[in-house]
């Protein structure tokens, strides 16, 4: 009865479901407390003012559910207060030599110590960077560090040279006896150097070469995330967003999602979500970290003049069998990391959807999303007279399999699998007096990649890895009339293969140098026929290119400055064409608090999508990829320039940055254009002027951030009138505010999300349709000249975590996606309508986003 109260009741019932909720958590966590027998922890604290003569600060309500089991008051109190604080979750702090506050926390602080040792000498490794969230430190000449008074929960990062080498929890170095040995490996490592950890929220960091890391296994709950999605995680940083509300569909500063170089173990994806976009496809619980470019982007990474995202999946090989299955009320999955040996493990995981005849309230909320405004609404909302019926079937898949193998203890080999697949059949039935017909029409979408490489550390500060890939992606539509056996189909197909080699040799602590070469071949097949006409239209087109890069970091004085530099030269073989693009990113670090970076790339791309807004078919995906001729589709160039500044000081972090890009070479026809553009060939670019701000403030239990980013985007065409006008991104103020609040096992998050109306074109009121030579066509305003109304959505998330045993966990996430069931209009066009009399009339087609969606996973780890 629950689920349904939810879904018919007002907003007024949604959130006291929601403050039900929290009184039950509240009540199940109180519940907990232990109540073994003992000394009360007041009764403890007065024993020890009088056996020591110190007083002691605290609020006897917080501290009186606290029982202490085992206690000698003969001990010195400095051995006391130390115990108290290792098995109880206790913090003391000296306020004065005779005064100390005492503190009730959701954990215990304990005192921990450790020794690094080098795994290719077996001697201890001095001046590695010992770093957690509140204090940096070193190891001495034997390799020893010690922290005191630490959450046990804290994860304690090891760095050298710069380079990030292991993270360990900290009560994991709980140790009665000799410090606990830590074995790391010292041989380069191609992670960056940090600058800022806990950047926006826990798990994100910003590094000196410009990039951002996301670290899946540390990162916090978000709104409306039922999952650790990477690509909706993305999301949070100021500048990058998705402009339809797709997890998939990324946009960068502006720019298109084809113009993001998407990768997936350093394979290019050509497809990256199910239910065409509104849900990542992949698995999160493999994905170790991404990396994302904005600008200044390593010049081993091209085909991008919007950003990189780089995902990569974990590496190690587990000591034994991890892994979990899942359930929401879209889809079911699983994961599991296999170790076969010491040296050979297995990684595999799945996803599918579930069967969409439980019409439960997340599907029914996609697929509105999804197909409206397509033929599949359109025959179902039918009123013709006579009998009509429609069925719909739609399911995706995902499996991936990774295979590592150290061959020894310098040379490393994996394999990576992925498929993605989504598949849709619609069929509609029609019967009256004079016509009995049916349709059957099937759309199939599919991503399968593939690689193998190679790594080999020849020496502890020289290393190689090469890459041999190939990826493949099929987008095919056919609507078969089942009485005539008439049939019309159209297919886009990538077919990519290429190598990839990469050197990185450190030749000092301070200077570290990479260069690499890179082929691939990509050829782009697009098929149109229909058995009608007899009509069969084939276009492939292939493309060959060689590059080759080099790249550089210099740390002087003692990290204080960081400048990293590089050089791409692509040349495309098939079109004669060779592009010099140069990249650079400069930090500086002023004092303590303030640092400044600067940035700037040139970039090309050979390979992007066009809307075909003429789809005859269901018109649900209507993105084609298609590549360069060099005639009339150019190579498309871009280039950035950056520059901002941090502060970071008392848990506070602000972040400012301004930019401007501009891309040369993008083509009319490729944009999408609904308005006087639609039919229009020409080519012209897009410019971008914006700055970025985010702000972070951390307290214990609570994390709060705010991320906010001005853009102006405009399109620039000599050869249309007018020659320049708004982008059809030109969202001029974005604001994205959050709030994660930690209370025992549970999180929760809250956060809305507040941006600008997308431009649209509207018809000129009053004179709406035009006559032009004999036939009857929209009379636009100026293109872009319109927007709609600001989108505004708020979302709340909660997750809980508990143990069932020594070997299972649980996960049980709830989150609620747009609360307040906002009707948000993500786009807007005209399309003129001709009756049987020749009688022309205009239909406004609104596209919306997701009303209330309430989603609720579990997941079972081991």
């Amino acid at each position: 009865m629950l689920l349904p109260f939810l879904l018919t009741n007002p907003l007024r019932n949604r959130i006291l479901l929601l403050f039900f909720a929290l009184i039950i958590f509240n009540f199940y966590s109180s519940a907990q407390v232990s109540t073994t027998s003992g000394i009360a922890l007041q009764e403890v604290l007065q024993q020890l003012e009088q056996k020591h003569q110190v007083r002691f600060s605290y609020n006897a309500e917080a501290i009186k559910t606290v029982v202490i089991s085992d206690f000698n008051l003969n001990s010195p109190l400095e051995i006391t207060l130390q115990t108290l604080r290792s098995n109880y979750p206790l913090k003391f702090t000296t306020i004065e030599e005779r005064y100390i506050a005492v503190q009730v926390t959701n954990f215990r602080y304990i005192d921990i110590c450790g020794v690094i040792i080098d795994t290719q000498s077996g001697t201890p490794l001095s001046h590695a960077d010992i770093i957690t969230e509140s204090r940096q430190l070193s190891t001495d000449g034997g390799g020893n560090f010690n922290i005191s008074s630490i959450p046990e929960n804290e994860m304690i990062a090891v760095y050298y040279l710069g380079f990030l080498v292991k993270t360990v929890m900290a009560k994991e170095l709980i140790s009665e006896g000799d410090c606990p040995l830590l074995f790391i490996d010292p041989r380069l490592n191609y992670l960056p150097t940090v600058i800022l950890d806990s950047y926006i929220t826990k798990g994100i960091s910003k590094n000196a070469e410009g990039s951002v890391t996301i670290s899946n296994a540390n990162f916090e709950i978000l709104p409306s995330l039922i999952e650790p999605d990477v690509l909706q995680i993305a999301q949070v940083l100021p500048g990058i967003e998705s402009f339809d509300e797709t997890a998939s569909n990324i946009n960068i500063r502006g720019g298109n999602s084809d113009e993001v170089l998407l990768l997936w173990d350093d394979i290019r994806m050509y497809q990256s979500g199910h239910f065409f976009g509104l849900i990542s496809a992949f698995n999160p619980n493999l994905t170790q970290e991404v990396t994302i470019y904005k600008n200044g982007t390593h010049p081993r990474f091209g085909e991008s003049v919007s950003g990189v995202i780089s995902m990569k999946s974990d590496e190690k090989i587990p000591q034994q069998v991890t892994g979990g299955v899942g359930i929401n009320l879209i889809s079911t999955s699983g994961y599991a990391k296999i170790p076969v040996s010491e040296r050979l493990s297995f990684n595999v995981s799945g996803r599918t959807s579930i069967n969409s005849t439980l019409g439960n309230p997340v599907y029914n909320q996609f697929f509105n999303r999804v197909f409206q405004n397509t033929i599949i609404t359109d025959l179902q909302s039918n009123t013709s007279q006579g009998l009509r019926s429609t069925d719909e079937d739609f399911n995706f898949y995902d499996l991936s399999v990774k295979g590592i193998w150290e061959l020894s203890e310098k040379d490393k080999i994996q394999y990576n699998f992925l498929t993605i697949n989504n598949k849709l059949n619609f069929t509609e039935r029609f019967i009256n007096d004079n016509l009995s017909s049916a349709n059957v029409s099937e759309l199939k979408q599919r991503n399968t990649v593939n690689g193998l490489n190679w790594r080999r550390d020849w020496t502890a500060n020289f290393s190689s890895k090469i890459l041999f890939h190939g990826a493949k992606y099929v987008l095919s539509e056919e609507n078969l009339e089942i009485n005539t056996q008439e049939l019309e189909s159209q297919r886009n197909e990538v077919n990519e293969s290429g190598f990839k080699a990469d050197v990185n040799v450190n030749l000092t602590k301070e200077l570290l140098l990479n260069a690499g070469y890179q082929y691939s071949d990509t050829e782009i097949l697009n098929t149109l026929a229909s058995s009608t006409t007899s009509f069969i239209e084939k276009d492939r087109n292939s493309l060959v290119s060689n590059a080759y890069f080099a790249n550089g970091t210099l740390k002087l004085f003692e990290k204080q400055t960081i400048i990293t530099a590089g050089l791409r030269i692509t040349e495309f073989t098939t079109i004669s064409n060779t592009f010099l693009e140069p990249r650079f990113n400069i930090y500086q670090k002023l004092n303590d608090d303030f640092s400044l970076n600067a940035s700037g790339e040139l970039k090309s791309q050979s390979i992007f999508q066009f809307i075909d807004v003429n789809n005859k078919l269901l018109g649900v995906e209507n993105k084609r990829w298609t590549q360069a001729n060099g005639i009339d589709i150019p190579v498309l160039e871009s280039s950035q320039i950056s520059l901002g500044g941090t502060f970071s000081k008392n848990n506070w972090i602000i972040n400012t940055e301004g930019f401007y890009k501009k891309v040369r070479g993008i083509s009319a026809v490729n944009q999408g254009f609904r308005n006087q553009f639609k039919d229009v060939t020409a080519l012209g670019s897009y410019e971008v002027k914006g700055a970025e701000v985010s702000i972070n403030k951390k307290a214990e239990k609570l994390n709060l951030w705010l991320s906010y980013t001005f853009m102006d985007n405009r399109f620039n065409f000599n050869d249309l009138n007018p020659m320049s006008f708004p982008g059809a991104l030109d969202i001029t103020h974005s604001l994205n505010l959050a709030v994660t609040y930690d209370f025992k096992a549970f999180q929760f998050s809250m956060g809305s999300l507040f941006r600008s109306g997308t431009p649209y074109t509207q018809p000129i009121a009053g004179n709406e349709i035009v006559e032009q030579n004999g036939v009857s066509i929209i009379n636009f305003e100026d293109p872009n000249s319109s927007t709609l109304r600001s989108y505004f959505r708020t979302d709340f998330s909660a997750v809980y975590n508990f143990k069932l045993d020594d070997t299972f966990r649980g996960r049980l996430n709830v989150a609620f996606l747009n609360i307040f069931d906002r009707e948000n209009a993500l786009n807007t066009y005209y399309r003129l309508e001709v009756d049987e009399e020749d009688n022309a009339s205009i239909n406004r087609i609104d596209q919306f986003s997701l009303g209330f969606t309430p989603n609720l996973s579990f997941q079972l780890l081991f």
